[in-house]
């Protein structure tokens, strides 16, 4: 068990606790500065960039939406805080909880296609031992779209959706995965503390310490795990991807996963015979397991949005310049990245090639069959693509 951080010891009387923190934000540094991969400025500057993401995705988790006792759904990531490589597809939320405690989630369940709760052990600060208790992935749903789902220690017998909570601290992760990002709604869920008496407590200081803890433990941890994930991307076999879970992720999926390189007068092609499955997506990233601007920019296709061919065959184009292939993964001028391929409870894991052409040549190692968009389409697809971020409050 990795070591927590502790802060019993100092006293508000002098800065200590805050020099322990700044503290803990200088040693991030080491992320970028000593990554032997990193070696142009530009993922450096972005690497700086993800530091301040780390920070701020960390502190709303820890020193503020902390208490189980009055728990609020929090976003966790978003376009603008990013780590791991979140789904271009998915909107997650995230809440305390504990198992002393009874809560109810209610309200409008929403259309996404995918809904999923889980119950987990421990704080998303301390990663290593943040596991999973139990899952809720199909909420039965009562008039007029209302779902009411219970989470505690013992299943009430009226309960209709249940959810086990572990014993002691714990979190909840409520994913939502879209589809169609033009039509499909949002839940609009709260969750309550049957047991809670109001108005609360009064802060501590000895919460404030102990939320202080937490977020050098985020920021030591958490971003050390992140590092080992990334570089399972980089012991896929060459032109193609590797296949495993993550613990820390959605247990529902695979992940295939490997990086990419590709010059400004370069294609990769990338062809896949896709599995029997409820929801698939691929997805581009930076080398720092950050999504690209996929509401800025095609970086990421699904199921539903891109085009496959006749007998089940998936052939996507990674390039700077928009070829005119409707299945384009945008480049954006970032020679070298990181591809993810997710299957959702598939029936096989069919691991997708890669190969690298001209940019040049590329209309000829196409096939006829590779579906085709004018200019005029792909402005109106990637102005979709930017409205409907808002519109799923996911921006």
């Amino acid at each position: 068990m990795t070591e927590h951080t502790s802060f019993e010891h100092l006293k508000f009387t002098r800065p200590e606790i805050w020099r322990e923190v700044v503290k803990a934000m200088g040693e991030m540094e080491a992320l970028v500065w000593n990554d032997p991969r990193v070696t142009d400025d530009l993922t450096r500057a972005e690497g700086l960039r993800y530091l301040t993401r780390l920070i701020a995705g960390a502190l709303p988790i820890t020193m503020e939406e902390s208490n189980p006792n009055y728990p609020r759904f929090l976003q966790l990531l978003s376009t603008r805080l990013q780590w791991g490589l979140p789904s271009a597809d998915c909107h997650y939320q995230w809440a305390p909880v504990h198992g002393d405690n009874v809560y109810r989630v209610s309200g409008d369940r929403g259309t996404a296609k995918m809904f999923d709760i889980e119950s987990r052990r421990n704080h998303f600060a301390r990663l290593g031992e943040w596991t999973l208790h139990a899952r809720l992935p199909k909420a039965v749903v009562g008039p007029n779209n209302h779902v009411d789902i219970v989470l505690s220690r013992k299943r009430p017998a009226d309960a209709r959706n249940w959810l086990e909570l572990p014993e002691g601290p714990g979190e909840l992760i409520f994913r939502q995965y879209f589809y169609d990002w033009n039509t499909e709604q949002a839940a609009r869920l709260v969750i309550v503390n049957e047991n809670a008496v109001y108005p609360p407590p009064p802060l501590t200081q000895n919460q404030i310490r102990e939320r202080c803890a937490l977020f050098c433990d985020f920021l030591r941890q958490a971003t050390a795990i992140f590092r080992k994930s990334v570089e399972t991307y980089y012991a896929a076999p060459p032109n193609t991807l590797a296949f495993d879970g993550i613990d820390y992720g959605w247990r529902a999926i695979q992940y295939g996963k490997g990086p990419y390189e590709c010059a400004l007068d370069e294609a990769l092609i990338l062809e896949c015979k896709l599995p029997n499955t409820e929801y698939w997506n691929v997805q581009i990233g930076s080398h720092w397991w950050e999504a690209r601007d996929y509401h800025l920019r095609q970086t990421s296709l699904n199921g539903h949005q891109a085009r496959v061919e006749e007998g089940g065959v998936f052939r996507a184009v990674i390039s700077h310049q928009d070829p005119g292939v409707a299945n384009w993964l945008d480049a954006g001028g970032h020679d070298k990245g990181l591809i993810s391929i997710r299957y959702y409870e598939a029936d096989s894991l069919p691991v997708p090639t890669i190969r690298k052409v001209k940019l040049a040549q590329l209309g000829d190692a196409l096939p006829a069959s590779a579906a085709r968009v004018s200019t005029q389409e792909r402005q109106q697809i990637l102005r979709e693509r930017a409205w409907s971020m808002p519109r799923l409050g996911r921006d």
